[in-house]
């Protein structure tokens, strides 16, 4: 038998080249995969580290349900900058591994401009927007009263000196420094203007000495200082019902008392933790011992077992698994309703060296609320004419504070007669969102 060298090595230098090729290109899929499933919301809230399992039944129901978790905690950025950043969070794996306690915050997200704003271009045009709320009392119709607010949401739209916007930290350079993870306190913040000119505010009630401050990170403002619940809110369950009562899935005229009920329920509520498919049922049976004795018409029973569906599912959704947690331990920064929010700073301890404070009044970031209360008054709107213009009182950063103590009949001039001070509605400043209540934060009456 005579051998050919010439072609056994030519044959098995293509084989060589074949199974080369097909090896790499099994290498480079099974690489394309695991990067792929690296980024996947599975990996990241299970594999990696283990979030609070809320966290990732809230991001399934927000607004953000489409946003994976990488595209905000690593950034909209190109696969190779991806790469290089990869391996900073082996230290969540290492975690996973070696046990840890699970985080109330993030640790690290990258800047706005990196993850926010791959959507939400700043200096694209903003319009202001309409918010309406829509809340119930805890009577037996469970009355429903209307908030309507105009937000100051434009970018780059001239306004009154009094109302710059929300985004108005957009335009200029805002700095701060907190003492807590989850940037409850903000005892330092500093303003740099587009003109130039810089201040810089300290809360008088709690002030830092120049060697804490000096330990403490001073942090540009990005947009997840406010908004940082956009990706996994965990609600208040009482706004859940409301939202519900106003979207029709609990009917309050075929169930008596449905706030009041609603809100004894919640509180038992809270009583009860554990695991999502453990706790459900215990909901449930919750919901249903609530039901009112004595016969119902048959919209009343439908009505009824509508209303302990939607219980179970509110109770569900904003349960823990852990008993020393709860919706309050995620504070919303974006409003200042059940929380601060906005009040870490606009609170007015925030001073300056002349005495100055940082601008707390209302129309800033909204418009004066409208109110309309299906029982009793609403907010009656100013009588301001086309054409007048605000005195220069109204412009002073202490204004919240100072309108209290300078009210006299010339307000009466553009806000109407017979002005009084409360939140039962019918005058000007009797406005129901306003007045005679308390904000979580706030501090009128805080002295250099």
């Amino acid at each position: 038998m005579k051998i050919n060298f010439k072609r056994a090595t030519a044959w098995g230098m293509t084989t060589t080249v074949l199974v080369g090729l097909l090896a790499a290109a099994v290498v480079g899929t099974a690489g394309i995969v695991g990067w792929e499933y690296s980024n996947s919301n599975q990996f990241c809230a299970t594999m990696c580290h283990q979030v609070h399992p809320e966290e990732t039944r809230s991001h399934a129901r927000s607004d953000h349900a489409r946003v994976n978790c990488v595209e905000c905690h690593m950034g909209r950025l190109s696969t190779l900058h991806l790469m290089a950043l990869k391996p900073t969070h082996l230290k969540e794996l290492w975690g996973m591994i070696a046990g840890y306690e699970r985080p109330l915050h993030a640790h690290a997200l990258r800047p706005s401009r990196d993850n926010c704003e791959g959507c939400h271009y700043p200096l694209a045009e903003h319009h202001d927007s309409i918010a309406l709320k829509k809340r119930y009392a805890t009577d037996e119709e469970s009355s429903e009263t209307i908030y309507r607010l105009t937000l100051h949401t434009a970018v780059g739209v001239p306004r009154e000196r009094a109302a710059n916007g929300v985004h108005w930290h957009i335009e200029n350079e805002v700095s701060f420094v907190t003492t807590d993870d989850q940037r409850r306190e903000i005892p330092w913040v500093q303003i740099k203007r587009k003109d130039g000119s810089v201040s810089t505010y300290v809360d008088v009630t709690k002030p830092l000495s120049e060697a804490e401050l000096a330990k403490h990170e001073k942090r540009r403002m990005e947009c997840f200082d406010c908004h940082n619940q956009a990706g996994h809110p965990l609600q208040n369950p009482s706004r859940m019902v409301d939202e519900s009562i106003a979207a029709g899935r609990i009917d309050r005229e075929n169930v008596k008392s449905a706030k009041a009920r609603s809100e004894a329920i919640i509180a038992e509520g809270a009583k009860i933790w554990g695991p999502y498919e453990e706790v459900k049922p215990k909901f449930a049976a919750l919901a249903a011992a609530s039901a009112p004795k004595g016969e119902m018409t048959v919209e009343q029973r439908a009505a009824e077992k509508n209303f302990q569906a939607e219980m179970t599912r509110i109770l569900s959704t904003t349960s823990f698994n852990r008993q020393e947690l709860s919706w309050k331990s995620f504070p919303d920064h974006s409003g200042h309703l059940d929380s601060p929010g906005c009040f870490r700073c606009h609170n007015g301890k925030h001073i300056d060296q002349n005495g100055q404070a940082i601008r707390l009044q209302c129309t800033l970031c909204h418009a004066l609320p409208e109110v309309t209360r299906e029982q009793g008054k609403g907010s009656v709107p100013s009588t301001t004419m086309a054409g007048m213009t605000q005195p220069d009182s109204h412009f002073e950063p202490n204004f919240m504070h100072d309108h209290r103590v300078k009210f006299d009949q010339t307000c009466t001039m553009c806000h109407g007669k017979n002005l009084e001070f409360g939140r039962d509605g019918g005058n000007f400043c009797s406005n129901p969102a306003c007045h005679g209540r308390k904000w979580p934060g706030v501090n009128l009456n805080a002295k250099q």
